[in-house]
């Protein structure tokens, strides 16, 4: 299986623009942009994660989260992850 991440852009987050300014989004240094712009949809999980994530110090912290099962993800969410949270924390 092959994972093909993509930036956040205002192209690929224009199908979000009725949920908040993306404009602003996207000066946020955290993981959210990054979720939506890979198919995450703006609701209480996305942001649970990417509270997760821009809170944790390490790869192992957020998949070890008390917060949230990553695990239970399905296996091509869970790569997407993977990739996004290695450009995070490498």
């Amino acid at each position: 299986m092959t994972t093909t991440l993509l930036h956040p852009s205002i192209e690929n987050l224009q199908q979000f623009s009725d949920s908040f300014d993306i404009e602003k989004l996207l000066q946020s240094e955290g993981v959210l942009p990054w979720l939506l712009a890979n198919g995450w949809k703006y609701d209480d999980e996305s942001s649970l994660i990417a509270n997760i994530v821009d809170e944790s110090t390490s790869l192992d912290q957020v998949w070890e989260s008390d917060e949230f099962n990553f695990n239970a993800l399905p296996d091509e969410d869970q790569e997407k992850l993977h990739q996004i949270f290695e450009h995070f924390y490498l």
